[in-house]
C-alpha cells in the first residue's frame, strides 16, 4: 500500500461493532475519520455474542485481537429437542481455522474495538438529524443544531438507521417482524457455566446458554409471539420463569438468580430490502441488512462489511464515486444468503406441527458430521477469503497519513 491516493474526509455514524471496525479499517488506509455516536457515552447495551471464524479472521487482518481472557472458544455445542434428547451436536474445533470462533461479552468486544480506534476522534451524544448529498460531499445535521460537511458518510447506526431513513426515505427502510421476540442477558454464575454451548428447541420457543469468560453465561430466549410483545414488565424474571421455566434444569436455576440482572427484550426484525447506500453515503452492518440472529452472523457480516469497505476504498484509490456500487457488488449475494438462511432456521426452530418437528429432528440426528462441518466451512469461507485479501493488500500496517 502507498499513501499516494486522496483519502476522503469521512464521518462514520454509529459507534457499535460495524462503525468502530470500519473506523479502524479506514484509519489503517490513512483516511481522516471521525465517529459520531448518538448515545451519551461509548458504552454498550447487550450481553453475549458469538464471533465466528469468518469475522475473527477479518478482525485479526485489521490488527484487532481479542484477548484470551475475554473469550471462550466455541468448541463443543449441543442442540436438544423438547424432550431433552440430543438431535445435533458438534465441535467447531473440528474445522481447523485460525483464529477460532469464540464467545465474548459485548462489553469486552466493544472495549477492544475502542482501544483499536484510539486514534479516531469519537463524538458521543451526537445524533444525526439528517444527511443531504451536495456537490462533492455530504452535509450532516445533528440533533443539537450543529452541522458539518464530509466527503464520505458511512451509516453504521443500526437497524433503525437515521442515516438510511434520511437518505432513502421510509419506503426503503422498512423492517419486517420475524414473528419471534427475544430476551437476552448475561449473568455471573461460575457454578452454572455449561461446559458447552447448549440450545433447546421446544414448541414455539428456543432457549440457549453460552459459556462466557470469567464465570459468566450468556442466555437467549426466543418465543413466537405477535409483534409489539415487549412492554412494561415483560423483561421481569417472573415473566421469564413463566414462559420458559420447567424445560432445562440449569436454566431453571439461572432464572432464580436474575435479581438485578439487566434483561433485554426486543422483537427480532430484519430489513425488507438490502441497501448499501447511495452516492457518497455508504451503509454497512444492520443499517444495510438487519437480520435475525439465528446463524450468529449479524456481527460477523457487519465486520466483513467494514473490511470490504476498506478494500473497495483502496481499489478506488479514494475515489468514492463508485464506492456504493462496488461494495454492493461485493457484498449483496453474501449478506442476502446469510439473511435468508437465518430466517429459515428461525422459522424451522419454532415449528408446532408434531410430524414436522419429528422429521426435522430425525434429519438433524442422521446428518453426518462431515456434512455439518462442510456447511459451516462454507458459511465461513467468504470472511476467511476477505481476511486473506486484507493481508495481501498490506493490512494491518497503517499508511502514512
Amino acid at each position: 500500500m502507498t499513501s499516494a491516493a486522496h483519502w476522503p474526509r469521512t464521518l462514520i455514524v454509529g459507534g457499535g461493532i460495524a462503525g468502530l471496525t470500519a473506523a479502524v479499517a479506514l484509519r489503517r488506509l490513512g483516511c481522516p475519520v471521525e465517529v459520531a455516536e448518538q448515545s451519551p457515552a461509548f458504552g454498550v447495551v447487550g450481553s453475549g455474542i458469538t464471533i465466528q471464524a469468518n469475522a475473527n479472521a477479518v478482525l485479526n487482518a485489521l490488527g484487532i485481537t481479542l484477548p484470551d481472557d475475554d473469550v471462550v472458544p466455541i468448541g463443543h455445542f449441543t442442540m436438544l429437542n423438547e424432550r431433552g434428547q440430543t438431535v445435533l451436536s458438534g465441535d467447531a474445533r473440528r474445522i481447523m481455522v485460525d483464529p477460532p470462533s469464540v464467545n465474548v461479552h459485548r462489553a469486552d468486544l466493544h472495549r477492544v474495538l475502542l482501544e483499536a480506534a484510539a486514534e479516531v476522534p469519537l463524538r458521543s451524544g451526537c445524533a444525526v438529524a439528517g444527511v443531504t448529498p451536495v456537490d462533492g460531499g455530504v452535509e450532516v445535521a445533528f440533533s443539537d443544531g450543529t452541522e458539518g460537511r464530509w466527503e464520505l458518510v458511512v451509516g453504521a447506526d443500526g437497524a433503525h438507521s437515521a442515516v438510511r431513513r434520511s437518505l432513502l426515505g421510509e419506503a426503503e427502510c422498512r423492517t419486517r417482524y420475524s414473528g419471534q421476540t427475544c430476551w437476552r442477558f448475561a449473568i455471573e454464575a461460575p457454578d452454572l457455566v455449561p461446559s458447552a454451548t447448549v440450545e433447546q428447541w421446544i414448541v414455539g420457543r428456543r432457549m440457549g446458554a453460552v459459556p462466557l469468560s470469567r464465570g459468566r453465561i450468556y442466555v437467549y430466549l426466543v418465543e413466537s409471539a405477535p409483534p409489539g410483545t415487549p412492554g412494561p414488565g415483560t423483561a421481569a424474571p417472573s415473566e421469564l420463569r413463566a414462559r420458559f421455566g420447567g424445560h432445562h434444569a440449569v436454566l431453571d436455576q439461572i432464572f432464580e438468580r436474575l435479581e438485578g440482572v439487566a434483561i433485554h427484550h426486543g422483537d427480532l426484525l430484519e430489513h425488507a430490502e438490502v441497501s448499501f447506500g447511495r452516492g457518497r453515503v455508504v451503509l454497512i452492518g444492520d443499517a444495510s441488512h438487519a437480520m435475525t440472529p439465528n446463524l450468529g452472523q449479524g456481527a460477523g457480516t457487519a465486520i466483513e462489511d467494514a473490511g470490504a469497505l476498506a478494500l473497495e476504498m483502496l481499489a478506488s484509490r479514494g475515489d468514492v464515486g463508485a464506492l456504493v456500487a462496488s461494495l454492493d457488488g461485493r457484498r449483496r449475494e453474501r449478506v442476502t444468503s446469510v439473511l435468508r438462511t437465518a430466517r429459515r432456521i428461525g422459522a424451522m426452530g419454532h415449528w408446532k406441527n408434531p410430524l414436522a418437528r419429528w422429521l426435522r429432528d430425525t434429519l438433524m440426528r442422521i446428518t453426518p458430521q462431515s456434512v455439518s462441518d462442510k456447511q459451516t466451512a462454507e458459511l465461513w469461507r467468504p470472511g476467511l477469503e476477505l481476511a486473506v485479501e486484507l493481508r495481501e493488500a498490506g493490512f494491518p500496517s497503517p499508511l502514512e497519513v
